[in-house]
Parts: structure tokens; C-alpha cells; sequence
């Protein structure tokens, strides 16, 4: 299949690298050509915009930073609505509110395209292994026509229910994740400064009944203070800012959610926002005056 990857950040290069090791072909486009250079040099063909990458593909895959970028891409004689053309289908992989959804499949259907919100779960290593895990919106026919290509990206692929239904599973997820992510932190400097060994702790968590995989994964790169970047801080706190506006238009309060948010905020303020989301312990070290 001809397929276009719109957004070469981690997230967009590891399906793209996905795909091309698949058999696939690939059009990219990037606003910064730099950041498309692995997937260029991995075979992905780039293009200087966003309608000349999908002119040609079968599915285009849409992975922004955020409404800004995503409506960049969107718009304009060299956007993707321009170009637009009936049998193409659009996913948009990103995390965005589920009204943006909305408003994007109405502009494809539109010129006769399909459209499925469809964000992921899952990081740098899920994308590059075809592990992620994806929710996804979307009219039930076009799902099921886009479902081969889903599963070859995906773990596992959940459908939701109609556009706007995956990126409300993505906010109701990332409110969870968030907050597991903090409290982590928060209960790994209550240990340090008690002066217990932290990866026996570790290793207790991993067999008990809480068990996650984020438990351990994140855990040993709070101990470790290694935050090599597989999810942004800044991305976090973009994302609990999602979800603070989701709920506030729904009436459902988020206090949890909320205090998380501000707590990344700080962490993006002192100077962390590029690191990985794990870097979040480093304010409750601050809090708690942990070396």
C-alpha cells in the first residue's frame, strides 16, 4: 500500500519505520525536513507539503503535536483538505480533543474522504515495533476497511464507537497514565528520604497486585534519573491540559487530574519540559529536599 505519514516526531517515524519495514511505501512531510531525516534515509520518500505527500496514498496518517499543527497541515492550498479526494482515508493518530475530530471529518467528507480518529497508546518503542495500542472513532464500514492497516501498526486495535469516541478512550486514558506517572514519583521520593532501598521497592511493586509495566519502566528511570525522551514532559502537560478542558465540557470534575496538571507545569517550568515525562519526580525531589 502507498501510505502517507504526516509528522515525523518519535511517534510519526516509528510507524513510518513500521510500515516501510512492512513493505509499504511511505510519503512523509514534516515541517522541518530535518526531523524526517531517518525515515527518509530508511527508504520514506519526503515531500515539501502536506497535500503532495498524500496525493497519491491510499491512507494518510496524521501525527501532530497539537490542534495548532494539526490545523497547519489541515489547511491552505498545500494542506490536506485541499487535496482530499474520495477512497482515501485520513487517521488521525494525535491526541486531540474529540470536537476537533468532528470538525476534521466534516471537512473530508466533504471532498469525498473517509476519516478515523484513532490516537494510541504507547511510546517511542511501541511505534518502532508495531506494538501500540489503539482506540479508534470512526463510521463501523470505514473501521473495518481500515483495520488491516491498524493491526499491522497495532498490538492491539479497539473500536470505540463514531468520531470522537478514540480520543475521548485517549484523554480517559491519559487522565490514568498521568497520574500513576506522579504518584510514582511522589512515593519513590517518600522512599528515598526514608532511606529504604528504592529497586527492592521496585521489585515488591512489580509482584504485587498493582503491578503495571508503567510501575517498572518508569520507575527505574526516576531512580536512575535517566530521561531519555520517549514522551515529552511539555507533551504531558499538553495533554492533562486536554483533559482539564474535555471534562470542564462535560461537567465532570477532574481534581486529580487537575493537581497532576499543575504539578507538570512546574516541571516544564523549571527547565525539564524536554525531557521524558518520568522527569516529573524531580519536583517532588525539589518538594522534599531529595538529592
Amino acid at each position: 500500500m502507498n501510505i502517507a505519514v504526516i509528522g515525523t516526531g518519535i511517534m510519526g517515524t516509528g510507524i513510518g519505520l513500521t510500515l516501510l519495514s512492512k513493505g509499504h511505501t511511505v510519503h512523509c512531510y514534516n515541517r522541518t525536513r530535518e526531523n524526517a531525516q531517518e525515515l527518509i534515509a530508511a527508504g520514506g520518500k519526503y515531500f515539501s507539503s502536506p497535500a503532495e505527500a498524500a496525493k497519491d496514498a491510499e491512507y494518510i496518517i496524521i501525527f501532530v503535536w497539537n490542534k495548532e499543527a494539526l490545523y497547519n497541515v489541515l489547511n491552505g492550498e498545500s494542506g490536506l483538505v485541499m487535496g482530499a479526494r474520495q477512497g482515501q482515508i485520513y487517521i488521525d493518530m494525535s491526541t486531540q480533543l474529540p470536537e476537533t475530530a468532528k470538525e476534521e471529518v466534516k471537512m473530508f467528507k466533504a471532498k469525498g474522504a473517509d476519516f478515523i480518529d484513532a490516537p494510541v497508546h504507547g511510546s517511542k518503542a511501541e511505534a518502532r515495533n508495531g506494538g501500540l495500542w489503539i482506540m479508534a472513532g470512526a463510521d463501523s464500514q470505514v473501521f473495518a476497511k481500515a483495520l488491516p492497516l491498524l493491526k499491522e501498526i497495532g498490538e492491539t486495535v479497539h473500536y470505540m464507537g463514531p468520531v470522537g469516541s478514540g480520543c475521548v478512550a485517549k484523554l480517559c486514558g491519559n487522565h490514568l497514565v498521568s497520574a500513576i506517572v506522579a504518584s510514582l514519583g511522589e512515593s519513590l521520593v517518600m522512599a528515598k528520604k526514608s532511606g529504604i532501598n528504592s529497586e527492592e521497592l521496585l521489585k515488591l511493586w512489580s509482584e504485587v497486585d498493582f503491578r503495571s509495566p508503567i510501575i517498572d519502566g518508569v520507575g527505574h528511570s526516576m531512580i536512575n534519573h535517566e530521561f531519555d525522551v520517549s514522551f515529552h514532559l511539555r507533551t504531558m502537560v499538553k495533554d492533562t491540559e486536554l483533559i482539564r478542558n474535555y471534562s470542564e465540557s462535560i461537567g465532570v470534575p477532574v481534581l486529580i487530574s487537575n493537581i497532576v496538571h499543575e504539578l507538570n507545569k512546574v516541571g516544564q517550568n523549571m527547565g525539564w519540559g524536554e525531557q521524558n515525562a518520568s522527569a516529573i519526580v524531580k519536583v517532588f525531589e525539589k518538594f522534599a529536599g531529595v538529592e
